[in-house]
Formats: structure tokens, C-alpha cells, sequence
């Protein structure tokens, strides 16, 4: 295995490599993308286009992952360009290999649901109270189950509502349980030094990151790793990732893993992210003195997000007013208000969010106190009428109003984004809690 120092000193790893390659060519005749060239383009300067004038194979970045892999601390890590996506449809076809039935929560991302249509697995629902299920649901589901051999579980929310990952972690090594983990809104929680967050170091044997969303790659960097527990092997995965991968991987978006991760390891990038981690802790401390006027959801034990909620206005209000005064933010739905912090937000980012809080405390006091969000709204137990596959593959099927189809089959999915949980999946007969929550005009194909 090759020194960190060739990694971290001067440039990246892969920056190298394509910068090395052949330069003495006078002439290149062989695809234009990959000759450094972009013709006309009113967007793109050849200095972005001249990183992908090699092509590589995937075996030419083993070393690169290698390094990677010795930073997280795991048996083995792969640099994905499809995003957390192509991830768990790989961990899914691993998953398909040796299991039937997999246990899911219904917090689970659509594109587990992809993977099992894929695949030709069979979800189990989770039985919990809300859409992300605690430890004490989790097993006792896989108790009464009892045919259950893996689970996929989506950790943490993406809200930020963590479970006892260690407690379950051991249960299913003990149950003998395959336990892969989608930590794609998790990505940040190895770098926070907080115990009992990030799946990497509990007993776990695969975990998918996003490096987008809180590390600061490009949209498409991910990663997949297999933690020193695993009992998933190299060759599987190997075998598994040509499914779900270009021929030709985007140069460019790995010299963005190489480098998001290099500066996420760097102790400044450390040092910003714990800075953010306090600053967030004050403006709880700050939102502790308003009650329920206006405050945050303390099952959300992500140390960067805060969910604001108030009993005097709903979650599309308050998002209404923050933005009025200049605060984006993640989303909002009638429940509450998501912020994402990390390390681009500086002091004085907290200190303008702590006084415009101030005023949206003001402004929805004097508004009426009125019933907080049941978040039991988003919660069902799935009536699975067949596989995921045998419903999305159905050659008799038909469009219908979803007002007019209570007790047919679907034959597709709809989704809620954010964030992005399927409301309806294949194989799942429509009910009312669906007529409910679906706009009752809405075109699904159902098994005829």
C-alpha cells in the first residue's frame, strides 16, 4: 500500500495521473471528450475538459481507494460516480445473492425500493410508530419475524433522528443478521468525533455515504464501504459494481472525491465542522427558552440539523418567514422547518440566524396556539400483494385515477421529496390511508 504522502502533499492522486498521461502526443484520435477539447461551448473551458482526457480503469484507482479506505479506518472502500443511488443498488444485488426477504423501514430512500424490483427481493416493513424506527421496533420486529436474515436499514433520517445503531449492530451479529446501512445523510458523522453515530465503526457490513450533501463533493460522489466487520467480501462487491457503472467514470467527479475527502480529514475542515457543531448547540439553548412557540425536534441527534416546530404555526409558515428575512433553508412541510448546518456557515451565519429567530418568536407569538403535527400521518404498514418486480414488471395492467383504484395492486411508485420516501411502491395494494394523501386525480398502473 502505497504512503499518505504521496496523497496529501502537492496535488491529488488523480490529478496526477491525467496530468501524466502521454503528454508528448501530438495528435489524439480517439473520442473528442477524451482528446481535452470542448469545441464550442458557451459554459465549459477546456481547463475543465482537459481532466477527462484520459480514460481509466477502474483497477488503475486501487491503490487511491486503498488510501481511502486506510483514513476511514475500513477492510475496504470504493469510490462510486453514480451517487449513493448506485450504492445501495449495489448493497441490494449483494443482499439478493443469499436472502429472500430484507427488513426495511419506512424511512427507506426509492431507490431501495429500486433495488429490490432489481433484485427480485422482498421487503418486510418495520412496524414503528414513526417514519424512522428505534432500536427497541427494530428488534423486536426481527424477533417476531423470525425468517428475517438482513436488514437495510436507512440511518440516520433525513431529518437528522438517529437510532441506538451499536445496540442493533450487535443484535443482528448475534441473530446472524446481514446489516447494511444507507448513512448517506450521515456522511459527516465520522469527522464529528461523537460516539454511537456513524455505522463505520459499529458492527456493521456495508454503508453507503453521499459526499455531496454534507463533505462537499459534486452531485454523484459517493462511497461504499465495507467496515473491518464485514462479512461481505472484496470480489463481491467487484463483481457487483460493474452492473451499475459506466464503462468510462467521470474524471472529474473523482478528483472531487479525492478531494472533498482530503480536506474533510485536514484538521481545519475538522476544526470548522466542530465550530458548527457548538454554534448549533447555542441556538438550541437559544430556542430552549420559547417552549413550543417555537423549538426543534429532540430526537433529531444530527449535532448540524435543527427541525423547527411551533404550536402556533405551521412549518410552511415558518419557512415563510425566515425566508422573507433572508434564511434559506432545506425544506419545510406542514410540520416543521429543516436547517442544515456545516462547515461553510461561519459565526457570523449563526449570529444573523439567532436574531431572525428572535423575530419569527416575536411574530407566531401572537398568533393563536393551535395542534401540533401528527407525524404519524406519514406512518402505514404496507399491504404487499406481490414483489416489488412482479408488480413493476406486470405485463396486464392498466392507468387509473388512484380515487377509483382503493384495493387495486400499483404497479409503480409515488414518492414524497424531500425526502424522497415512497407513499406508494409497487406490489402494494392502495388503501384509504393512500385516498388520503394523494391527490385522488392522480394517474397510477395497476395490476389488471
Amino acid at each position: 500500500m502505497e504512503s499518505a504522502a504521496k496523497y496529501m502533499n502537492g496535488k491529488l492522486s488523480t490529478y496526477k495521473m491525467i496530468a501524466s498521461h502521454q503528454v508528448e502526443m501530438k495528435v489524439r484520435l480517439h473520442t473528442p471528450a477524451h482528446q481535452g477539447v470542448r469545441g464550442v461551448s458557451e459554459y465549459f473551458d477546456d481547463y475543465i475538459y482537459a481532466y477527462d482526457l484520459p480514460f481509466f480503469n477502474r483497477d488503475k484507482f486501487d491503490s487511491i481507494e486503498r488510501y481511502i479506505s486506510e483514513l476511514y479506518q475500513t477492510k475496504r472502500t470504493f469510490c462510486l460516480t453514480g451517487g449513493a443511488t448506485q450504492g445501495i443498488l449495489i448493497a441490494c444485488s449483494i443482499l439478493a445473492r443469499r436472502h429472500k426477504k430484507v427488513a426495511i423501514s419506512l424511512n427507506s430512500h426509492l431507490s431501495i425500493i429500486h433495488g429490490f424490483i432489481l433484485s427480485g427481493l422482498e421487503p418486510f416493513f418495520i412496524p414503528s410508530r414513526s417514519l424512522m424506527p428505534t432500536d427497541v421496533e427494530i428488534i423486536q420486529a426481527l424477533e417476531m419475524a423470525g425468517d428475517i436474515t438482513a436488514i437495510f436499514l436507512t440511518h440516520p433520517s433525513y431529518d437528522g433522528i438517529t437510532t441506538n445503531i451499536r445496540k442493533i449492530g450487535k443484535y443482528c451479529r448475534y441473530k446472524n443478521i446481514e446489516l447494511m446501512i444507507d448513512e448517506a445523510h450521515g456522511t459527516h458523522f465520522p469527522f464529528l468525533g461523537q460516539e454511537n453515530l456513524s455505522a463505520l465503526a459499529e458492527e456493521s457490513d456495508l454503508v453507503v455515504h453521499s459526499l455531496h450533501k454534507f463533505v462537499g463533493g459534486l452531485v454523484q460522489t459517493a462511497l461504499l464501504h465495507l467496515p473491518e466487520t464485514s462479512r461481505i467480501t472484496e470480489e463481491e462487491v467487484i463483481a457487483t459494481l460493474s452492473l451499475f457503472e459506466t464503462t468510462s467514470r467521470s474524471n472529474l467527479l473523482l478528483l472531487s472525491i479525492e478531494e472533498a475527502i482530503e480536506l474533510a480529514f485536514g484538521n481545519e475542515r475538522k476544526s470548522l465542522l466542530q465550530k458548527a457543531t457548538c454554534n448549533c448547540h447555542e441556538l438550541r439553548c437559544l430556542l430552549d427558552n420559547w417552549g413550543n412557540t417555537l423549538t426543534y425536534d429532540s430526537l433529531v441527534r444530527d449535532p448540524l440539523k435543527l427541525f423547527l416546530y411551533s404550536d402556533h404555526a405551521t412549518g410552511e409558515e415558518i419557512g415563510e418567514l425566515l425566508f422573507e428575512r433572508g434564511v434559506d433553508y432545506e425544506y419545510s412541510d406542514n410540520r416543521g422547518v429543516l436547517l442544515i448546518f456545516s462547515f461553510p456557515n461561519t459565526d457570523s451565519d449563526f449570529i444573523y440566524v439567532a436574531n431572525v429567530l428572535e423575530e419569527v418568536y416575536k411574530i407566531i407569538a401572537a398568533k393563536e396556539k393551535g395542534n401540533l403535527f401528527d407525524d404519524r400521518l406519514l406512518v402505514r404498514t404496507p399491504v404487499m400483494r406481490c414483489l416489488p418486480r412482479e408488480a413493476f414488471f406486470a405485463q396486464k395492467r392498466k392507468s387509473v385515477y388512484i380515487g377509483e383504484a382503493k384495493g387495486l395492486v400499483s404497479c409503480n411508485s409515488i414518492k414524497k421529496i424531500p425526502p424522497c420516501v415512497p407513499v406508494l411502491i409497487p406490489g402494494e395494494e392502495i388503501t384509504d390511508w393512500h385516498l388520503q394523501r394523494i391527490t385522488l386525480d392522480t394517474l397510477v398502473e395497476v395490476i389488471m
